[in-house]
């Protein structure tokens, strides 16, 4: 998860990474696994599952893979725009920089209107992200791509 927070210091806006990577290679998920009977191998659990954590995936479960979630609490502030919730596939070919970045200009981007009775703010965050999940593909991703973007400001 990625928090859009805009300093007024610089100016800009921050991507401010509110979770930390599940993948089996840092440490303490792969210890994690290990422990469980499982194995790491070409950096995946049992030489396949490239994530560490998983809502599916059952067949990975015995071997150490869990659904629990990593929590940290992150106090909002007035200057918080949008969290981006998006799975490894997206970070494959985007920082969290660009992500944020890529996000901001199509909110900023008046070509996209509102239909269907759809406010024009939730017009761009919706186009937001479906731009997004599509140039992560053109970007060579080959990975699932998942992308949800959560208003938090304005």
């Amino acid at each position: 998860a990625i928090l859009c927070r805009f300093n007024e210091e610089s100016q800009k806006h921050a991507a401010l990474s509110l979770s930390k990577e599940h993948n089996p290679t840092q440490y303490e998920e792969r210890m994690r696994i290990q422990k469980a009977g499982g194995n790491v191998r070409d950096g995946r659990v049992l030489g396949v599952l490239e994530v560490s954590r998983s809502i599916g995936d059952g067949q990975y479960k015995r071997c150490g893979v869990t659904s629990v979630p990593d929590i940290r609490r992150c106090q909002l502030t007035p200057n918080d725009r949008f969290i981006l919730l998006a799975c490894d596939g997206l970070f494959k070919v985007f920082t969290p920089e660009e992500a944020v970045n890529f996000i901001l200009s199509c909110l900023e981007d008046e070509k996209i209107q509102s239909r269907e009775g759809k406010p024009t703010v939730d017009a761009r965050y919706e186009a937001a992200c479906n731009r997004l999940a599509n140039k992560a593909v053109q970007r060579g991703s080959a990975d699932n791509v998942t992308v949800m973007v959560v208003r938090i400001g304005q």
